[in-house]
């Protein structure tokens, strides 16, 4: 069953000392995605399942963005865009 959804949490802290981020995850999709990455130490496992990690990750493994937001106009042309592209390659 893994932690609550109330109680999944995932940390990041960087190390500046060392250049590396520290993380510490219980969130699901999260440690899918740390352990296909990094070496993550499996902290606790359930029915043979990591349901908490930590572990650490190098400075670029680890980015930080401005959220893209899209009118519905330009959600509009890169949807044609997609279906031209798609056409070309049928």
């Amino acid at each position: 069953m893994g932690y609550a959804k109330s109680e999944q949490e995932t940390v990041l802290a960087f190390d500046y000392d060392n250049n590396v981020w520290k993380v510490y995850s219980t969130v699901p999709k999260h440690i899918r995605k740390l352990m296909s990455i990094g070496e993550m130490e499996i902290v606790e496992e359930e029915n043979s399942r990591p349901i908490c990690v930590k572990g650490e990750l190098s400075e670029k493994q680890v980015s930080m963005k401005k959220q893209r937001i899209l009118s519905e106009e330009e959600k509009e042309r890169l949807r044609l865009r997609g279906l031209a592209m798609k056409e070309k390659t049928d």
